[in-house]
């Protein structure tokens, strides 16, 4: 059961307002927050960059270290009006708004096991904390975050995982489009002067092979639209999908045969099509004797948890620090029915929390 202070800091938060790119009352809260304990708050510029109303707040500890512990301050939604409270071992709103549990729970986590280290005059390790914009978002934040040169791992919170587990691989997801142009001709008078851009679509999807590839790979066409009336031959189409896979080299292949087919399509109808592909994340996996693993592990048991290596579900600022070459895990957190009115957080899954990062960042 979390304890009234990490309660109470959790609500704290949850009573800020913090969308993507308008953290700064999360900001400004955790900077006076860590001045108040003695600890070295900073701003590390990015605001600009990240197209927030705040930078990240960093503070770097004993110089930083080799590790660096990641929290973002935004929700998807906005919290204050949403009335959050404890009970029945939960935090929720009871229906009433977003709690905002993705983001605020490992705040709060941070922010408990810090404090409650400076009064026991508990030793820390080095280390560094980073509370980031834009993480419920398109990771602005953390992708631009100033780090020391010395981090090597990273640290996350991940919302649909439980308590002990941890993510040590993850598929990535590449999003693709396919942007197919024609010519307009009235389809009734001079349909012969047209070039059908959805037909060149619709032959370059009926082409190719989309579904399982094998046990890790999948792709899929998500949306198509086009067109510019019933009379009128389309000029352009767009197509929008995306390949997921548990390795790179996997997924590359695949976005150059649809890229091939699509132009292919074009060319022979005499139309053109540009095909364009990029990670919304990419894939990453440690492995069980690397550094960041075992960080990981002694943490989770030192907080009286059974580590569970888990696939991550969704992207998140552990995808963002791996592809930037920092080893990165999440932590579960246990939220449930994140980010809808009905989301909850159970009060000993946030104390499993807190008690992980104590056992992380003090010797």
């Amino acid at each position: 059961m979390a304890s009234r202070r990490l309660t109470e800091l959790f609500l704290e938060l949850a009573r800020l307002d913090a969308i993507p790119g308008k953290e700064a009352p999360v900001a400004n809260h955790i900077s006076s927050f860590l001045k108040n304990l003695g600890l070295p708050a900073q701003m590390d510029g990015t605001a600009a960059a990240a197209l927030s109303n705040t930078s990240n707040v960093v503070c770097q500890i004993g110089g930083g270290g080799d590790f660096a512990l990641v929290a973002h301050m935004d929700t998807v939604r906005p919290t204050s009006a949403s009335e959050p409270a404890a009970a029945g071992g939960r935090l929720s709103t009871g229906g009433r708004g977003p709690l905002g549990a993705d983001g605020r729970a490992g705040l709060a986590a941070i922010l408990y096991a810090l404090e409650r280290a400076v009064h026991t005059y508990a030793q820390f390790k080095p280390f560094t904390l980073a509370f980031t914009t834009r993480g419920a978002g398109n990771l602005a934040g953390v992708k631009h975050l100033a780090l020391p040169p010395g981090v090597r791992c990273g640290f996350t919170f991940a919302p649909g995982l439980p308590a002990g587990a941890y993510t040590a691989s993850s598929h990535g997801v590449a999003v693709f489009s396919a942007d197919i142009l024609g010519r307009a001709a009235d389809a009734g008078t001079d349909p012969e002067g047209g070039v059908c851009a959805i037909s060149i679509a619709a032959r370059a999807i009926a082409a190719l092979k989309f579904g399982r590839h094998d046990a890790e790979t999948t792709s899929n066409v998500g949306t198509i639209a086009g067109g510019a009336g019933t009379s009128i031959v389309p000029p352009a189409t767009l197509v929008r999908g995306q390949v997921r896979a548990a390795e790179a080299a996997r997924a590359q292949p695949l976005l150059e045969a649809f890229r091939a087919e699509f132009e292919k399509a074009a060319a022979a109808a005499g139309g053109a099509a540009a095909f364009k592909w990029a990670w919304e994340f990419q894939p990453y996996s440690h492995a069980p004797d690397s550094r960041v693993r075992q960080l990981a592990e002694a943490a989770l048991k030192g907080a009286g948890l059974t580590p569970a290596p888990s696939g991550a579900q969704q992207g998140g600022e552990a995808h963002a620090l791996n592809a930037r070459g920092i080893a990165s895990v999440a932590f579960g957190i246990g939220a449930g029915a994140v980010k809808t009115n009905d989301e909850y957080l159970s009060l000993e899954d946030l104390s499993s929390a807190a008690e992980t990062v104590s056992s992380l960042i003090r010797t």
